[in-house]
């Protein structure tokens, strides 16, 4: 009874919120005066100006912001209140409120979240809003905000797949669309592969075909799931109107089911240069590291290739006959490899398309969506921070545009 008594007293004690009208008087007054203690009677320097101003600015933000907040009461629901989680919360106190805002939480959200997802690690980044903006926000509040604004990010591809979207009416005449992997440094240890996707179309200016549409894709989760994340996207792209689909990649078994599952009539392009790197190690291997046989073995299994004659080299690999263990596996492997993926290396053919035989877009993507921003000096992450990341980055690396307030208000409701 004491206590209830003590909480009682408090109460009483509480001051008692203002309504609309009492807080627009009080900082009427409270403006009128900040302006006459503050403004000077010369304008002074640029600088001075500039200075006051935000000087100014600032206090009369806080003052409005912690005003309109007060509106909302002092939260009170009772001396004690039912917890969702089956226990009692029992009221203790009134606090100060701490506001840390620019304008906004979904405002700090958002900038926090852009911020983020560039070079800039989140200890640098906490030293930097402190210095920057004031805003004192630790590394692990910055990494926090960052993965609950990406997570939104993630639920986007369910209404596609379920197929009761209607087919978007774009209709692409070429929609091209490569897939790759690489590590990411985990916490713990070891790596995790990310997936990495590209889309992309290309158009004819000034007698030169330039790249357009580029949109980048990455997840850590399985080949499955990725490969229905890129054809969701692709859907959205017009890939199911599009007079042609090319797809790019390397050897890698996972990427061309997932092609072949999504896009059957697509054409698949194995990388010209990957294929060039498999005669460089058949090369090392049968004529010895750097000779000029190994060099020109390369050199003319290369012009092979490039003119649609990738049985040629397949015959040329099935003539050597090593004799030791560790060549036998090299020109099994190697050899199984060009038969394997020969439908995907008529270069010639390609080229007289106006086939792309390279996907150096596509490297450029594990660069530049995962390893730049993920793969730095002493980094490694959790796997909801590094999946956050990855799909923040591929959006505003698709879109440096992009308006991030709707997933930072998402997570907010």
């Amino acid at each position: 009874m004491l206590a209830r008594a003590l909480f009682a007293s408090r109460i009483k004690r509480a001051k008692k919120p203002e309504n609309k009208d009492e807080m627009i008087n009080r900082l009427t007054r409270h403006f009128e005066t900040l302006l006459k203690e503050r403004l000077p009677d010369n304008p002074g320097t640029l600088e001075e100006i500039e200075k006051l101003t935000e000087e100014i600015g600032t206090e009369i933000k806080r003052d409005i912001q912690e005003g309109c907040s007060g509106l909302h009461g002092t939260g009170y629901v009772g001396v004690e209140v039912t917890c969702s989680c089956g226990g009692i919360a029992k009221f203790k106190n009134y606090y100060n409120r701490r506001h840390v805002s620019l304008c906004t939480s979904i405002g700090v959200r958002t900038r926090v979240a852009r911020l983020a997802i560039w070079w800039v690690p989140f200890e640098r980044l906490s030293k930097e809003l402190a210095a920057l903006c004031g805003l004192h926000l630790s590394k692990n509040t910055l990494e926090m905000i960052t993965e609950s604004v990406g997570e939104e990010r993630t639920q986007m591809q369910a209404q596609v797949l379920s197929g009761r979207v209607e087919v978007p009416s774009l209709a692409p005449s070429r929609l091209y669309i490569g897939i790759d992997g690489t590590g990411v440094p985990m916490r713990g240890g070891g790596t995790r592969e990310s997936k990495t996707g590209i889309i992309h179309e290309t158009r004819e200016r000034l007698g030169k075909m330039e790249v357009t549409g580029t949109e980048y894709m990455a997840t850590l989760e399985r080949v499955e799931a990725f490969g229905e994340s890129v054809y969701a996207r692709a859907f959205n792209r017009g890939v199911e109107k599009a007079s042609d689909v090319a797809c790019l990649g390397d050897g890698a078994a996972w990427i061309w089911r997932s092609f072949s599952q999504h896009y059957p009539k697509g054409v698949q392009i194995l990388d010209f240069y990957h294929a060039s790197e498999h005669l460089g190690t058949v090369a090392r291997a049968w004529f010895g590291e750097g000779t000029e046989k190994a060099k020109r073995w390369v050199k003319a299994r290369q012009t092979d290739l490039l003119s649609d004659c990738v049985e040629t080299v397949i015959r040329s690999i099935r003539s050597w006959k090593p004799l030791d263990d560790d060549s036998k596996e090299v020109r099994r492997l190697n050899l199984n490899y060009f038969i394997e993926n020969k439908h995907r290396m008529l270069y010639a053919t390609f080229t007289a398309n106006a086939y792309h035989i390279g996907s150096g877009m596509v490297e450029s993507t594990c660069k530049t969506v995962v390893g730049m921003r993920l793969k730095q000096s002493g980094m490694c992450w959790s796997e909801s921070g590094a999946e956050a990341m990855l799909h923040l980055r591929s959006l505003l690396l698709s879109n440096p545009e992009a308006d991030l307030k709707q997933y930072a208000r998402a997570y907010l409701n």
